[in-house]
């Protein structure tokens, strides 16, 4: 309050003091104005007078006998030429104009007397201001010389001297400028001479930007933006020239002054406003000081802050003797606190009596509603005709509904049996019998976006409101469902071609044999993808899924309708095809050799794929699908061997197809794995004889396996086995090991015979081959000079290029090669010619029986001669009788190998000292 009564009286002050102040600046501005038109005025007719006395000097100037007398003065003479100061030129002109002499500064002397003053010049004499070009000062005179003739002087005086002299004089800035009285306002006059034109022109533009000049003609004006005046009136009053006088006053000074009244004028009344200020605050402060406390007590009323308010109403009490009306408004302030504390304390008891009821409330309804929005389940209440009386959120979005209780909405027109004439509510009406009736069952949901969702319900009876209505809870199953069958079919069926799998396969295939096997002739057609993995490697595998899928397809149409087909491997397919017995038909009379050949196109590209196949019938000796698969599968691992791309018809006596033989093999292949893993290969040695010398050059290494039994094992028995298997590698580095240890020893004795090494195709073809015999030649110590590498001439032929790498690596470490087999393979001297070989080892079968046969003579001959032509020399093996001896060492044969000379011994039972009897 205290604040708001200062506020009040301060504004009124400032009021009238500011009232005060504004009048006072008035009449002194008014004074100023006042000034300024006067000092205008007078220094207007400060420049006339100063114009007056320069003519008048001018006209006594015309009176000088140098002026007068010029025309009848030798005009040749340097001193006739009249020289006045302060004239910029002296012009004489005969009465009617024309020009009769021009002193210097001819340029500032006019051509002619203007026609506008001929008639005045001959009877008075005239001067006025000329700016047509430069601004002059002109007079002109008429007098007459000596010889009393008459002509008029013109005499011409810069009007510079004019404005500047004033300039000094008066300190004034004065110009003269050319206005049209056409001028409009913004549009500055032509300044053609000033006292300083550089600031008098800048001036003129902002005078120009407010003030239109025809309008000040003879008149004074004031421009407060640029703290200036000026007066402007006509510079040759007896002349229409448009040539006018601007004097210019600045009056910045004038402004300070007013300035500093006003600031003079506000500083007092400010000090006089802070004075009375400081009076009223010392009288009413007290009283004030109270009332402003007593106000911070009402703000806390609202809050229920009652004890704070007493509180702060003890502070405010003063002495009996000076009690003024806030005392009486404490007392009154006091009672009604006592007042609205005990209404306080009613309203909160009920307040939260309320708020206790309200919030169970609250809690229920948001669980329930919750609970309702939030379940997997719709929720549909419904009388007995089947109109909706509240559903959930799950069945508002699938109904499409948008309220919790919608009108004229029916359970029937989204939930019904198609399979049904009656709807649900007639359904459900047995329910209402009695409360608490239920029943379960699937219906179909058919939501407002056109699905058809299967749903299992649960419809029972409860009281609402009185009335008995029917409740169904209603759960989505048609993901469940379809997942189920999703699952059901990729369980039994293959992803890429939507065949059967293996399994369904077997099952679906044992199923039929159990029932068919009497009156059926059952057989099995493998069909397996010639090199499918190089296939993926070569178009990738979206172009291999294709190919199965096409395959299939091919497949499916190819077969007959009621045929199991099932995808059971990578590339591999199965289908069970059967005939009626009695019909003597067979899987040879559908002609599907075509199916080993298929036409696969991708994209733009186009390849023909060719497929392996077995046809292998089912009789009673098996156990089921899964004993007639393995045997099929058997029998495709020789087919692929031997008639890849060819379909192959199995017969029952194949004694290689059959399990117990498969079961032989792999007992070989584990016995095979421990006598590589336990060190179980043991190492006999054949002596191969140098005829010429009739002494054992070398012998040749052969394998055999020891058995659990400690019993020798023939290699014929599992090196087959080694190759199907992939474990000739390890067999021959086994064996080159062994025999390199050997040839150590040996060199170590001073036993000089060397040995011969196998080395199989497989093992060639590895890539660190090189590597692995430099490493045992340095970890055994043999000498490679005393080694022979034996190679089969098939395996060499058909990898040239990593033979004749090989081979040249051999005979760069010292060691010798030999080709073993030679002449059962492809028996081309091209490839002898070729590849660094040393020996040509002729297969046994041309010498067993050589002593008997005249071709194999012959061939044996002709291969003997073609290899000595070649620089090779040639060992014979299979030598096993006298005959046969002597007919290869009739041909030229360098070296014999055989049983006659010595069957492959142990080491400890090698003799090298054998030779031949004579």
């Amino acid at each position: 309050m205290q604040r708001k009564l200062s506020g009040a009286l301060f504004l009124a002050i400032a009021l009238v003091m500011g009232a005060r102040g504004y009048y006072t600046y008035t009449q002194i501005s008014a004074h100023n104005h006042e000034t300024i038109h006067n000092d205008l005025l007078q220094l207007e007719n400060t420049f006339r007078a100063f114009i007056r006395h320069s003519n008048n000097e001018v006209f006594r100037l015309a009176n000088n006998p140098a002026v007068s007398n010029f025309l009848n003065a030798d005009q040749n003479s340097p001193n006739s030429m009249p020289r006045l100061v302060n004239l910029d030129s002296v012009a004489y002109y005969s009465p009617d104009g024309h020009v009769l002499a021009i002193t210097e500064g001819a340029n500032s002397a006019p051509g002619t007397i203007p026609k506008n003053l001929k008639d005045h010049v001959s009877s008075a004499p005239i001067s006025f201001i000329d700016c047509d070009t430069s601004c002059y000062q002109r007079a002109y005179i008429p007098i007459k010389d000596s010889l009393e003739q008459t002509y008029v002087v013109n005499l011409n005086r810069s009007a510079e001297y004019l404005i500047k002299g004033f300039a000094e004089i008066s300190g004034a800035e004065i110009a003269i400028i050319s206005m049209a009285d056409s001028q409009k306002l913004s549009t500055a006059p032509t300044l053609l001479l000033a006292s300083h034109s550089d600031k008098t022109q800048d001036i003129l533009r902002k005078l120009a930007a407010n003030i239109d000049f025809t309008d000040y003609i003879n008149k004074g004006f004031f421009d407060e933006s640029s703290s200036h005046s000026a007066r402007v009136f006509p510079l040759n009053t007896n002349l229409d020239d448009h040539l006018y006088a601007l004097i210019l006053l600045d009056h910045a000074k004038v402004y300070e002054r007013d300035f500093q009244s006003v600031k003079d004028i506000f500083l007092t009344s400010l000090i006089t406003l802070a004075i009375i200020l400081g009076l009223i605050t010392l009288i009413l402060r007290p009283s004030l000081k109270r009332l402003s406390e007593l106000t911070k007590v009402l703000p806390l009323l609202p809050h229920g802050r009652f004890n704070e308010a007493r509180q702060s109403l003890k502070k405010l009490d003063s002495t009996p003797r000076w009690n003024d009306e806030i005392d009486v408004l404490v007392t009154t302030l006091g009672k009604m606190i006592d007042s609205l504390d005990s209404m306080d304390q009613i309203v909160n008891d009920h307040k939260n009596e309320l708020a206790q009821k309200i919030e169970a409330l609250t809690e229920a309804k948001i669980f329930n509603e919750t609970l309702l929005d939030s379940s997997p389940l719709a929720i549909l209440i419904h009388d007995v005709n089947g109109n909706i009386s509240n559903i959930n959120k799950l069945g508002r979005q699938l109904t499409g509904l948008k309220e919790q209780s919608p009108p004229s909405a029916n359970i029937n027109t989204w939930i019904r049996d198609g399979h049904q004439n009656k709807s649900l509510s007639i359904s459900l009406r047995p329910l209402l019998n009695r409360e608490g009736n239920k029943t379960q069952g699937e219906t179909t949901f058919y939501t407002a976006d056109g699905r058809k969702l299967d749903f299992l319900w649960t419809h029972s009876s409860l009281q609402v409101g009185g009335e008995l209505k029917i409740l169904s809870l209603g759960i989505d199953v048609t993901e469940r469902r379809e997942a189920t069958e999703s699952l059901r079919w990729l369980g039994q069926h293959d992803r890429v071609t939507g065949l059967l799998n293996r399994s369904s396969f077997t099952e679906d295939a044992n199923n039929y044999i159990s029932k068919n096997q009497t009156r059926s002739l059952i057989e099995l057609l493998m069909l397996d993808i010639d090199d499918f993995a190089t296939f993926n490697d070569r178009h990738g595998f979206d172009a291999g899924d294709k190919l199965l899928n096409d395959f299939a397809a091919h497949l499916y149409t190819s077969l007959p309708p009621d045929t199991l087909i099932s995808r059971t491997g990578s590339g591999e397919f199965c289908a069970l095809i059967h005939h009626d017995k009695a019909s003597k038909a067979s899987t040879k009379d559908l002609c599907l050799d075509h199916l080993t050949r298929f036409t696969f196109r991708f994209g733009d590209e186009e390849e023909e794929v060719c497929l392996s196949g077995v046809v292998d019938s089912y009789h009673d000796g098996l156990s089921g699908i899964d004993e007639l698969i393995s045997n099929t599968t058997s029998t495709m691992l020789r087919v692929k061997n031997k008639l890849r791309g060819h379909l192959f018809y199995a017969s029952d006596d194949d004694a290689e197809t059959s399990r117990s033989s498969r079961h032989q093999k792999y007992q070989m292949k584990e016995q095979l794995v421990s006598a590589l893993n336990e060190n179980r290969l043991v190492l006999f040695y054949q002596p191969i004889l140098n005829l010429s010398s009739n002494r054992i050059s070398h012998c040749e290494c052969l394998v055999r396996m020891l058995d659990d039994e400690g019993q020798f094992i023939a290699p014929a028995k599992f090196l087959g086995i080694a190759s199907e298997s992939g474990l000739l590698p390890k067999l021959d580095y086994s064996v080159i090991e062994k025999a390199m240890r050997q040839q150590s020893l040996w060199e170590e004795s001073g036993i000089t015979t060397g040995l011969s090494i196998n080395v199989t195709a497989p093992t060639l073809e590895q890539a660190d081959f090189k590597q692995r015999i430099e490493e045992l030649i340095h970890l055994t110590g043999a000498n490679p000079h005393r080694l022979i590498f034996e190679i089969v001439e098939t395996d060499a032929i058909s990898n040239l290029a990593v033979t004749h790498d090989l081979l040249h690596h051999f005979k760069s470490i010292g060691a010798k090669i030999a080709f073993d087999d030679f002449g059962i393979g492809f028996t081309s001297f091209e490839y002898v010619r070729e590849l660094p070989v040393d020996y040509i080892k002729i297969d046994q079968s041309f010498i067993r029986f050589i002593h008997e046969r005249e071709q194999d003579r012959v061939l044996v001959k002709s291969m003997v001669e073609m290899s000595h032509s070649l620089g090779k020399k040639v060992i014979v093996e299979g030598v096993e009788n006298r005959a046969a001896l002597d007919i290869v060492r009739d041909i030229g044969v360098e070296y014999i190998q055989g049983y006659y000379i010595c069957r492959p011994m142990p080491i400890s039972a090698l003799d090298l000292s054998l030779h031949l009897r004579k």
